[in-house]
């Protein structure tokens, strides 16, 4: 009796044992996928116009997973008859409450303007002062020109990249964006943003392009209105 009573208090022992082991239930050891809501924008991210032209919406598709949300999605931003490039946005919110947007740039252009074409690779000559013209801190750097569409261009190097190559900041600090060709020669910008700070331009003043040298100068007002002189050739 004695053996069998320590063989019983042995049992119930090597049961506690075990039953201390069991994996925990808790919620810590549950995963969840969510899916975030994509957008499909019929004729593409850009969308070019003419100058008085009525902007009408190409359409768009947005997906939740495999599920056709289309139905939610919030459409927001107008398009003004005159020349410049406008947002239109679109977001919608997912299941799980986390947003997603996309953006669409309508560009409007001036058929009236120059037919130059003013693209390429060019030296740029850059002369960064204070907003007084004090303090020169010249650099020569390069930009890049490529045409959007008669009298629109997109420009990699605002500041004739001054951080991005000047500074080696990279490709996020190149300060890119829109100009316009006028009838006049002069350039205006239309849109212009520097990703890695977040923020755009103040201005661009004394914008112009020579068509018998080829080229092109303007100054862009940065940083607390510094003055970006670039002299591109």
């Amino acid at each position: 009796m004695k053996n069998l009573k320590y063989l019983s208090l042995f049992f119930v022992g090597l049961a506690m044992v075990f039953s201390g082991c069991e994996k925990s239930t808790s919620t810590e050891d549950i995963s969840s996928i969510t899916h975030f809501v994509t957008f499909e924008l019929e004729e593409g991210e850009v969308v070019i116009i003419e100058k008085g032209e009525e902007y009408v919406e190409p359409g768009y598709t947005a997906f939740e997973g495999e599920t056709d949300v289309t139905s939610s999605v919030q459409v927001s931003g107008e398009v003004g008859e005159s020349l410049g490039v406008y947002e239109i946005n679109y977001s919608a919110v997912n299941e799980d409450g986390y947003p997603s947007s996309l953006t669409r740039q309508v560009i409007v252009y001036d058929p009236t303007s120059p037919e130059d074409d003013i693209s390429g690779e060019y030296i740029a000559e850059v002369v960064r002062t204070e907003a007084d013209g004090t303090n020169p801190r010249p650099r020569t750097n390069s930009l890049a020109i490529s045409q959007v569409t008669q009298g629109i261009f997109y420009v990699e190097g605002f500041l004739g990249n001054y951080y991005s190559i000047g500074s080696e900041y990279g490709p996020a600090y190149r300060m890119d964006g829109y100009i316009a060709l006028n009838s006049d020669y002069t350039i205006s910008v239309l849109y212009s943003h520097l990703a890695g700070w977040g923020d755009g331009l103040e201005d661009l003043l004394n914008g112009a392009y020579d068509p018998e040298t080829g080229q092109i100068y303007w100054e862009s007002i940065y940083a607390g209105s510094d003055i970006f002189a670039v002299t591109a050739y």
